[in-house]
């Protein structure tokens, strides 16, 4: 069962998984040391739910507009209006729920990396 978060600690957590969006090469390694502390059931929804929803259009741009991190603050105010209109419309979460099962897809590959190497530091934290 994914915990209460507190909205400091979902900004930190969108903001790490964020960067798996920026047209620049993804550094996993860093994505998976800063979601250290959070489970990883939390972590997926996060991911296809919440941010994907709003971050996934900078890789299908052209020219993407987002290179290095996306805006805190920006990022925040996206998720938090994307999840207000899904509360306030049938019809908005079932084609959010539609492009979600589109993007478990597209992005299982970027999802496993990120898998990949939560276990991997895990592992290595294990051994010490």
């Amino acid at each position: 069962m994914a915990s209460i978060l507190t909205r400091e600690k979902r900004t930190r957590l969108w903001a790490a998984l964020s960067d798996a969006f920026v047209d620049n090469e993804v550094d996993y390694s860093s994505i998976a040391r800063q979601l250290a502390g959070f489970d990883l059931a939390t972590i997926e929804v996060a991911f296809f739910e919440e941010v994907a929803p709003v971050c996934y259009s900078n890789l299908q741009a052209p020219i993407p507009p987002i290179w290095t991190a996306f805006d805190n603050a920006w990022l925040t105010e996206a998720i938090e209006s994307t999840q207000e209109a899904r509360r306030g419309s049938t019809f908005r979460r079932l084609r959010d729920q539609a492009f979600m099962t589109y993007l478990r897809y597209r992005l299982k590959d970027e999802w496993l990396s990120i898998e990949r190497e939560l276990d991997r530091q895990s592992a290595a934290d294990a051994g010490k």
